[in-house]
This record gives structure tokens, C-alpha cells and sequence, in this order.
């Protein structure tokens, strides 16, 4: 726990000379009057401090107006601290309350560990503490995420008879809602009330603002509710956080009823409400509740900034109205919103996303023109629609244009053109770019190993893939269950079958999992080997190990006992998917309408009429 040490631990009959030489000789000894527990970082060079008396006010440079001024935080850490030991020495002491608006001044300038280091010294040389100076004590102790140490000091302030007031419980509670510890908040919060303290706006928005952080939006709901049997009345603060949680649950339709309530009892909902509440519609890609909410809010005289028109242009591009989105974002300027980096990447996006690329190129020829400097994501996103489109040399052009206006390409760069050259059979030039991403500085991920091994084993490339096996076993990267199937499938399509089989059975050994996707890719391998005996036996393995066969296992093994000619198989194995809600995809159905003319069990199976439109439900 925060200790302060009494007014009376020097002795009361202490001189201020005698009290300067102690801390003197503490400060070249090492020794400061800090707790065993408290965080050594927390402290700072202290400045040397002469014994000599010193009866003269402190005083700033001029142009401060004195420590206790409103403009003392402008001032430099030297200078605060060459104050503080000034006050300590006049003759008289200045009252708590300056030393109060000094520490004050200090931690507005978030210098908190001086503030904390400070308030020590405060004990050492008997300055008693009021609630102020110790409210800005555990304030800075929770800026720097230690609200253990700051709930101690509450303790303290009992034990001093220092009463906290609700500027010591709203700060505690927020210290304790920043670190995750709702819990405890909500703890204290309860305190805060049974002790006689009436919470008040602040305290239930940190408590609301917590929970939804925490993903309890139930329990912030309850809590708002509470608020109002109790009293309280909430305010658009309350009423944004309750909102943004409901949305970001998807609850968008409960989000809009609270948007109602506020504006019936006479809240007026701002921007962000409205922002946030179009940003869910938009997300479930409900444009045409998103227009009529941007007309209510327009009808309401709440202007619409850059954020609102950022979240209808990336949800009309989403949904594939592209044009509609570039006529949005080229109205911004007359409705007083100007676009930015989001806005222009927004409508590469969706023009990317639609293969339109000379289209994307021309909306970044604009924003440059615009003087709006593209980022990372801007070339991410050309780059992504560049390989998405097998155009490999343009997508590098433009990692080389990237350096030239100085733009550091991170993993996501690498790993798109990486996955791209892998597509269009170049996985050796992907191996190069690989390394030039190593040699950069930046270290490979998961998803960048991935992709290499992907190509290398699609591309026959064993021997490659088995390499940078090994290399990420050097580099102390773990391979999950996603890098082991793309392995196994690689010997599949390699003939390995007793390498593939040999790396399914070291699964367990390693302590990995398997999941839905590696059973598949065993079940089609063994199939396509002619082992149907086997694939079957890993098909119902799966339910043991407590996967649930889906639509894609079954239509993996139909199609393995439909090429292996095992059509009675085939057919109970069909049953088996109806029953179960699943359809036969195209490869499927295609299969079986080949196979119907001479197969007799097909024919009579795709004679039976209900059978055949349960299929295509």
C-alpha cells in the first residue's frame, strides 16, 4: 500500500535547516521516502538543495504570475521544482491549499511522476495533504496505471480523517474502468453510495463507459436505468455511450429507440449519436435506414461533419454503389465537410473491389491534386486491387513509388504481393519479397509464412516449403493448425499420402488441434488416393472429436465416393446431408446429373422427385 510518512516522523522540534541536510544526505545516499512497493520509475533526478534559509516568497519567471496562477502549467519541470523547494522553506509555510494548486499545476502538465514524487516529499517535510492534493495524487498514480496504489491512498485519506469527496470516487472509478477491472469499479461505485456520497453524472457515465468497454452492455443499460429510479438524469454523454454499445452489438434498431428517448425528453442527440447510429446502419448495410437517419439529422440542424459523410461513402462502397458514393463525397466540400485520407481510400476500395482499377488510380490522381497526401492504407488498398486483379507489375510499381515518397511498406504490404505473385504461379518471387520484408527490419507473421507455404506446395515446391519449415522453427514461431493443412494438402497434391498422413498423426504430438478444414482436406486426400475405406473413417472421426461435419465435408465426400463409383455410398451419404439441412453445391449436383444415364442407383436416386427438390432447396 501508498504510505505517507506522519507530520511528526522527523520530530516536530526538527529545523527547516536540519530537515534540508536530511534529505540532502537521503539524496546522495540513494534513499528517498518512497514505500518498498512503490514503482521505482516514478521518480525523478532530484535537483541538489541548499540548506540555506530562505525567508522570500517563491517566485516564477514574470511572465508566469506566480506558481498559483492559471497559467503555471506553461512553465518548465526545472522551474516548478526550483518552486516547490522555495515554498518548503519559507518562514511561514504557504497554506495546503497553494501546495494543493501546485501539484495541480504539475500533474496539467502531465508530469505525473514528478507530481507523485513530490507529494512524498510533502510528508517528509510535514506539509499536511487536504483533499485536493490528494485527489490529484490518485489521479496521476491512475494516469500511470497503478490503481492499486491509488485506492491505498484513499484508505489513507480515512485514516488522516480526510473525507473523499466525488472527485476521488469518479477518478478511482475511471482508474479502475481504464485497467479492466470493472469489477472493482462497480465495487466502488456501490461504496461510493452506501457511504453517503450521491453519485452524480460523471460517476454513472465512468461505470457505463466501463461496462460497454468491457462488452457488458446489458449490465451499462441496467445501470442507466438505475440512474433514473435514483434520480439522475442522464446526459448526451450517457445517452452516446449506451448507443455506441448497442451498435457495436448490432443491436442497431435498440440503439435507435434510445436515440428516440433522448430526444423526447429533451436531450438534443449531436453529431456523434447520429454518427454512430449511421455507422450501424451501415455495417448491416441498411443504406436506405442510413439515408433517412442522415435526413432526420440534417432536419434536426445537427450538421453533418467529415466522419458522417466518411461512414455513408464506405458503406455505399461496400454495397457496391460506387458511383453514389463518389457523388456523396464530392458534396462534402459545399456542406461544409472536406474530404480526407479516409474518404479517397473509402472510394479506391470500392472501386478495387470492383476490378475497376484505372478508376482507382484516377481518385488517387485526385486526392494528390486535392493536396490530400495518400498513406499507407491508400497504396495497401491499390496494391490489394492490383493483385486482386493479377495486374503483378503494376502492384509492384507502386511498392517502388512507395518508397520514393517516402512510405514504409509494413507486413500487410508484403504479404498482399506475396500472396498475389503466389496466385499468378510465381512463388520465387515471392520468396525474394519475403526477404526483402526480413532484411527491412519487419518480422514475418503467421499470415506471411502462410501464404509462402500456400504457394509453394500449390506450385509443387516441396522441398521450398519444407525449409521454411525449418526456418520458422528456428525463429521460435510456433506453426498453428492453418500452416499444418496447408502442408498436408501440399503432399496430397504432391502423392505424399504416408507424409501427410505422418504430419496429421504429429498433430497431437505438437499439441495442435485439428479443426473442420485440415478433416476435409484428409478426407478429399484419402478419396483421391482411392482410400475411401479410410476417408470415411475420418468423416465420422470428426463427430468424436467433436466437429460437426459441414455442407463442405459432405460434398468432399460425396464427390470422392462418386469418383471412386461407390454410388450407394454416395447416396446414403446425401441423405445423411439433406437431413441435416445441407445442399449439394454445383460440383455436386453437375456430378450427378453426368452420372445419372448410366448409373442406375443415380438414376433411380435422382428419379425420386422429392429427393431431387430437397437438393435444390
Amino acid at each position: 500500500m501508498m504510505m505517507f510518512m506522519r507530520k511528526g516522523t522527523l520530530g516536530a522540534t526538527a529545523s527547516s535547516s536540519a530537515i534540508w541536510l536530511l534529505l540532502q544526505q537521503h539524496m546522495e545516499m540513494g534513499i528517498f521516502p518512497f514505500p518498498p512497493n512503490f514503482p521505482s520509475f516514478l521518480l525523478f533526478n532530484h535537483h541538489h538543495i541548499t540548506t540555506s534559509a530562505c525567508t522570500e516568497k517563491p517566485s516564477l519567471p514574470q511572465k508566469h504570475c506566480g506558481f498559483g496562477s492559471n497559467t503555471s502549467n506553461d512553465i518548465s519541470i526545472d522551474d516548478a521544482l526550483t518552486s516547490f523547494y522555495r515554498m518548503v522553506r519559507m518562514n511561514p509555510r504557504p497554506s495546503v491549499v497553494e501546495f494543493g494548486k501546485f501539484l495541480g499545476s504539475i500533474a496539467k502538465k502531465k508530469q505525473y511522476s514528478s507530481a507523485v514524487s513530490l507529494c512524498n516529499q510533502m510528508d517528509l517535510f510535514g506539509v499536511t495533504h487536504n483533499v485536493y492534493s490528494l485527489n490529484v495524487l490518485i489521479n496521476c498514480l491512475c494516469r500511470l496505471s497503478h490503481v492499486d496504489f491509488a485506492v491505498s491512498v484513499m484508505g489513507k485519506m480515512f485514516k488522516l480523517g480526510i473525507q473523499p469527496d466525488a472527485i476521488t470516487f469518479n477518478t478511482l472509478i475511471n482508474g479502475l474502468c481504464n485497467e479492466g477491472k470493472i469489477k472493482e469499479a462497480v465495487g466502488l461505485f456501490n461504496e461510493m453510495v452506501w457511504s453517503g456520497h450521491e453519485p452524480n453524472v460523471i460517476s454513472y457515465n465512468t461505470v457505463i463507459n466501463g461496462l460497454c468497454k468491457n462488452g457488458n452492455t446489458i449490465m451499462a443499460v441496467r445501470v442507466f436505468r438505475k440512474m433514473e429510479q435514483n434520480g439522475g438524469k442522464p446526459n448526451v454523454v450517457t445517452y452516446n455511450t449506451i448507443i455506441d454499445s448497442l451498435c457495436k452489438d448490432r443491436l442497431v434498431n435498440e440503439a435507435v429507440e434510445f436515440l428516440s428517448e433522448m430526444v423526447d425528453r429533451g436531450i438534443p442527440p449531436d453529431v456523434v449519436t447520429y454518427n454512430t447510429i449511421l455507422h450501424g446502419f451501415c455495417s448491416l448495410g441498411q443504406l436506405n435506414e442510413a439515408t433517412r437517419l442522415f435526413k432526420e439529422m440534417v432536419g434536426r440542424n445537427v450538421m453533418p461533419d467529415t466522419v458522417t459523410f466518411n461512414i455513408l461513402v464506405d458503406g455505399l462502397c461496400k454495397e457496391g454503389m460506387v458511383s453514389e458514393a463518389r457523388c456523396v463525397s464530392e458534396t462534402m466540400t459545399e456542406k461544409g465537410a472536406e474530404p480526407n485520407a479516409y474518404t479517397y481510400n473509402a472510394l479506391m476500395d470500392g472501386y478495387c473491389l470492383h476490378n475497376q482499377m484505372d478508376e482507382a488510380i484516377k481518385v488517387l490522381g485526385i486526392m494528390i491534386g486535392k493536396g490530400c497526401a495518400p498513406n499507407l492504407s491508400s497504396y495497401n488498398i491499390l496494391i490489394n486491387g492490383y493483385c486482386k486483379s493479377k495486374r503483378m507489375n503494376e502492384a509492384k510499381r507502386l511498392l517502388s513509388e512507395m518508397s520514393e515518397k517516402n512510405l514504409t511498406p509494413d507486413t500487410v504490404t508484403y504479404s498482399t504481393l506475396m500472396q498475389g505473385l503466389c496466385q499468378v504461379g510465381r512463388p520465387r518471387e515471392a520468396l525474394n519479397l519475403f526477404k526483402e520484408m526480413c532484411s527491412s527490419g519487419l518480422l514475418p507473421d503467421l499470415m506471411a509464412y502462410s501464404i509462402l507455404l500456400d504457394g509453394f506446395c500449390k506450385h509443387g515446391h516441396l522441398d521450398e516449403a519444407l525449409k521454411l519449415l525449418k526456418e520458422m522453427h528456428e525463429r521460435r514461431i510456433k506453426p498453428n493448425i492453418i500452416l499444418y493443412t496447408i502442408l498436408i494438402r501440399g503432399m496430397f497434391i504432391a502423392g505424399k499420402l504416408e507424409v501427410a498422413k505422418e504430419l496429421f498423426s504429429k498433430l497431437s504430438a505438437d499439441g495442435i488441434r485439428p479443426d473442420i478444414w485440415t478433416y476435409n482436406v484428409m478426407i478429399k486426400g484419402l478419396l483421391k488416393e482411392g482410400l475411401s475405406d479410410e476417408a470415411y473413417e475420418f468423416f465420422r472421426k470428426m463427430e468424436d472429436d467433436g466437429f460437426l461435419p459441414d455442407s463442405c465435408s459432405y460434398n468432399v465426400i460425396i464427390q470422392g465416393f462418386l469418383q471412386n463409383q461407390d454410388s450407394s455410398t454416395a447416396i446414403q451419404l446425401i441423405d445423411g446431408m439433406v437431413g441435416k439441412r445441407f445442399s449439394a453445391d454445383s460440383s455436386t449436383f453437375q456430378m450427378l446429373l453426368d452420372l445419372e444415364s448410366h448409373d442406375e442407383i443415380i438414376s433411380r436416386f435422382m428419379r425420386g422427385s422429392s429427393q431431387h427438390t430437397k437438393m435444390n432447396d
